[in-house]
């Protein structure tokens, strides 16, 4: 290719046969990415005449080409994935991405969004809203371009692009009880967060159709992270009457209580099943083979990308957006008919 106009990322992507995350990651000179790889990738470049978005456009406009990324801590690999997406739409789109610590994991947060909401971002995405979040009030007062990917706020008042969670929760609850299951445990995340409210909703909407409310010590409040699927597991176990399976919040938080089943000597699906969801790639290793519901991680970071970059061209035309992607159920080896009717 020779048309300079006609050539993406993508296409350099492609030809120098990495991701499109990494190929944005090289041009930019990122320090993470290997020396060989760099090299292969810039002579892609080089090759078919691709070069980086000019960011004159956005200077002449009166925009500084830079998205606010808001995440949390990289440690929980979901976020990894998504914002790799972000990242890598943002640059087709002729934008920088910048990334800020969610201010509940980090307090200093809150105040870096203030400080530099007038300097900095022409928009913001925020992958980490809990419901009635202070933060994103703060940005849709000051009429920053904003969308909330992953999770919703509730309140109506700004673009959100995430998954059918609550769908998400009646599809693992329709699996566990044609297995059979009839003592079914949550190990959730945060009860502030609406990824957790709508999968533990959607879920138990299925149940109460049984009359199968599960007791109040089977279902865990906590976070979306290894630990907490750990500890999760380990008390639903040693208590008295435990169940038979149980529904985890998330892959991260599955992946847990199946090291703790290891621990433990509770055979999986064999003495318990597991259900996650989000479907990261992980979950597929045959060390894990996680019975999930998968989200479509890439659609959501893609549409929120182009989202925000819509908004802060053209503004807002009519009222907030709220797109509901659908999920889909993955069966794997974490899941099975209970011992005593199996």
């Amino acid at each position: 290719m020779s048309d300079t106009a006609q050539t993406t990322l993508r296409d350099v992507a492609s030809e120098a046969g990495v991701a499109e995350s990494t190929a944005s990651r090289a041009l930019a000179g990122h320090p993470g990415i290997a020396e060989g790889t760099r090299a292969r990738i810039l002579a892609a470049a080089e090759q078919i005449g691709y070069k980086r978005s000019n960011r004159s456009t956005n200077e002449i406009s009166g925009r500084r080409g830079l998205v606010g990324v808001v995440v949390e801590a990289l440690h929980n690999s979901f976020f990894s994935y998504i914002v790799d997406r972000i990242h890598a739409e943002l640059d087709i789109l002729g934008y920088d991405a910048m990334l800020i610590v969610d201010e509940s994991v980090n307090p200093g947060s809150r105040r870096k969004i203030h400080s530099l909401i007038d300097t900095a971002f022409d928009g913001v995405i925020v992958t980490t809203a809990s419901i009635g979040s202070p933060a994103v009030d703060f940005l849709v007062e000051r009429r920053i371009p904003t969308v909330l990917a992953v999770r919703s706020n509730k309140q109506g008042n700004v673009d959100v692009i995430e998954s059918d969670n609550r769908m998400a929760g009646i599809e693992a609850a329709c699996h566990l009880l044609e297995l059979g299951h009839r003592k079914i445990a949550f190990i959730l995340g945060p009860q502030e967060t609406s990824t957790s409210m709508d999968r533990y909703e959607g879920c138990l909407s299925k149940l109460a159709a049984v009359s199968l409310l599960p007791p109040e010590n089977h279902v865990i409040w906590g976070g979306y992270s290894h630990e907490s699927g750990y500890s999760g597991l380990v008390r639903l176990m040693t208590a008295d009457n435990p169940p038979t399976a149980v529904f985890c919040a998330n892959d991260v938080i599955a992946i847990g209580a199946l090291d703790a089943c290891r621990k433990l000597g509770v055979g999986v699906p064999g003495d318990l099943s597991i259900i996650g969801v989000d479907d990261m790639p992980m979950a597929s290793w045959s060390m894990i083979g996680l019975t999930t519901i998968r989200q479509p991680i890439w659609e959501i970071g893609t549409r929120a990308a182009r989202r925000v970059v819509e908004r802060i061209k053209f503004g807002r035309s009519e009222g907030a957006q709220h797109d509901i992607l659908p999920t889909s159920f993955i069966r794997r080896n974490t899941t099975a008919p209970p011992r005593e009717t199996g």
